[in-house]
């Protein structure tokens, strides 16, 4: 039986304390019990004081550029990731499958230290770069998802066969034909469709074809969306990946994280590629926030709480990929995917620690070293030394 002293638990993300749960022969979570938890959270100085976060949630990561970290340091956009010819593009073509696959396994380990124990790759190469990616992590015991791109219209049954669904780099690519093809194979295989949108420039025509079309069901960046923009596609119920350090990092903008937040559409977070972004989601979510008080500056509404924060990177993602029933929160039944940390850990003192002030804390304080121990369906996979 696992025990812990706190942890939050459930898909709203409650503290509780006296925490014992046992893991069944599938790794799913059986027989939680726990206490309710007063305000103040008393902790033992003679022990671990090991608090439980679910297993954390990459929305949208290009983990097959993690060979080339830094090499288009201060490059724009379009010079750097835009198909066929950016820095990036040019050097998958040109390195060979191990190198990619060993960049691949050091990412997942990053990942894991990181406390995430899921992530959806977008995947570039067609049916070749998926495969490499499987031959990369297929010793791996981190979760993924893989949304391919399709090198022609003849490929797409394949991507759809081969992949968890489609990751298109815009829909500017999209032509009656291939509308047609991706139409039919959605509908035999019952599979996602995400598209990059909106990162650098908003594009209104593109954007009423998208909803018109009404294929996809995942949008990337959504960075220079209107509120507007941001109603039509919650009246699609399409779903929304915000990733907020890789548009700092171009210089494209802001996420239009106050409108977000007003129509309380439930976003979740992806670090994107990893050649110029590390795969941290605690660095993401603070720096989300901190966009979110310049964006809101002066107003007392709407408003944006630590814990939606870690909904975000949890729950909000897994139900974004329709795998809420799997993962996203420690609750009965899902699988055992959770990580640890120590609030005895200096940079986690406070005179007091209430139940408000948990929520802050883990967002704002941990770091990497913070980390602990990773679990995935019950299996301790990543341990700090």
């Amino acid at each position: 039986m696992h025990k812990y002293t706190f942890g939050l638990i459930g898909d709203n993300l409650e503290i509780k304390k006296d925490i014992r749960f046992d893991i069944n022969n599938k790794g799913k979570i059986a027989n939680l019990t726990y206490k309710e938890c007063k305000n103040e959270l008393n902790l033992r100085e003679d022990i671990n004081n090991f608090f439980l976060l679910p297993g954390l949630i990459n929305s949208h990561v290009h983990i097959g550029d993690s060979f080339a970290k830094e090499r288009g340091y201060n490059m724009e956009l379009i010079d750097m990731v835009s198909p066929p010819n950016g820095l990036k593009h040019i050097l998958l073509e040109n390195i060979s499958p191990e190198i990619k696959i060993n960049g691949i396994k050091q990412a997942a380990l990053e990942m894991l230290s990181n406390g995430i124990t899921f992530f959806m790759d977008f995947r570039e190469e067609g049916v070749k770069g998926i495969t490499i990616l499987k031959d990369a992590l297929n010793e791996s015991p981190i979760k993924y998802q893989v949304y391919g791109r399709f090198n022609s219209i003849e490929e797409i049954k394949q991507i759809f066969q081969q992949a968890d669904g489609i990751g298109l780099s815009s829909y500017k690519i999209i032509n009656l034909g291939i509308k047609k093809e991706l139409q039919n194979n959605k509908e035999i295989y019952k599979k996602l469709i995400a598209c990059h949108h909106a990162e650098e420039r908003r594009k209104p025509k593109l954007f009423k074809e998208i909803l018109k079309d009404k294929l996809i069901q995942i949008l990337i960046h959504g960075t220079q969306l209107l509120e507007s923009d941001l109603e039509d596609l919650q009246n699609k119920n399409i779903s929304l990946i915000l990733c907020p350090r890789c548009n700092g990092y171009f210089g494209v903008g802001f996420p239009p994280i106050r409108e977000v937040l007003k129509l309380n559409i439930p976003v979740s977070i992806g670090t994107d590629n990893i050649m110029i972004n590390s795969p941290n989601l605690f660095e993401e979510i603070r720096y989300l926030s901190l966009i979110f008080k310049v964006l809101n500056r002066g107003n007392k509404k709407p408003t944006l709480s630590a814990r939606e924060l870690l909904k975000m990177i949890t729950i909000n993602a897994a139900r974004n990929f329709r795998v809420q029933n799997q993962v996203g929160s420690i609750q009965e039944g899902k699988d055992a995917d959770f990580f640890l940390i120590n609030l005895n850990d200096p940079n986690y003192y406070s005179f007091t620690l209430t139940k408000d002030i948990i929520y802050p804390l883990i967002v704002q304080r941990t770091q990497t070293s913070n980390i602990k121990k990773v679990y995935i369906k019950g299996e301790k996979v990543f341990e700090r030394k």
